[in-house]
């Protein structure tokens, strides 16, 4: 995956150049380290410059345009965080929290940089235990992925419905279904309810266009793989 990015540093699109550049730093501080080039290397530098960014950022917020830094870091986070092993992610789940939580309402206009922040929490959630689940920046986080199930932009939408769906047709063991499974279908049956009885549509954030018609197809469409996931309840 980093093999492709490497030859754009001289790319005249900036949402190619930046994460080649980024990538193209990090690896010459490995050479000068003597560090080896392991998925695990790529993760913990990436968080540090990233968490770099973010202090500088803090006065004026961070800037997520397409050549900024910000958004190639989670570029570079969602390829490789696939590939880090779970102890990893378990070990730093308080960093990647703390870090990229916070960055989800600031992310929601700017589809590109969100879509890596999606993806870095599908491989955060495959690889926690059940006891780290219930961490309440955690489970604010989730609640921030299933408002994105009914993203008026069909990239958005679909990649966070996958990204549910996977979570719960994955439980941690010794689970039979997962600790998020309740959350998601009293989610799911207060959208619902918003949507009969008013046509307000539950989404929060961009804002959706229409009567609520195009979202209450949305969330049917998301509902029909979940359902089998999801209590009795629901039903």
């Amino acid at each position: 995956a980093l093999s492709k990015i490497r030859p754009h540093t001289s790319s005249s699109l900036a949402h190619q150049k930046a994460p080649a550049v980024l990538l193209q730093a990090l690896e010459a501080t490995f050479r000068e380290q003597n560090t080896e080039k392991t998925p695990t290397a790529y993760f913990a530098a990436l968080l540090t410059t990233l968490d770099s960014t973010l202090q500088t950022a803090r006065a004026s917020g961070p800037s997520l345009g397409e050549g900024d830094v910000l958004p190639a870091e989670l570029y570079l986070l969602a390829l490789v965080a696939p590939y880090v092993p779970h102890p990893v992610i378990r070990t730093n789940l308080n960093t990647i929290l703390t870090l990229t939580a916070p960055l989800f309402p600031a992310l929601v206009p700017h589809a590109p940089p969100l879509r890596s922040q999606l993806t870095i929490y599908a491989s955060v959630l495959h690889a926690l235990e059940r006891s780290q689940l219930e961490t309440p920046g955690l489970r604010q986080a989730f609640g921030s992925l299933l408002h994105l199930c009914l993203d008026p932009r069909p990239k958005v939408r679909k990649k966070a419905a996958e990204l549910v769906r996977d979570v719960l047709a994955s439980p941690p063991p010794p689970s039979i279904r997962h600790p998020y499974a309740d959350r998601v279908a009293e989610w799911t049956i207060s959208s619902l309810g918003e949507l009969t009885s008013n046509g307000i549509p539950k989404f929060k954030g961009k804002k959706a266009e229409g009567d609520g018609t195009d979202t209450a197809i949305h969330l049917l469409a998301f509902l029909r793989p979940v359902l089998p996931t999801l209590p009795s309840s629901v039903s």
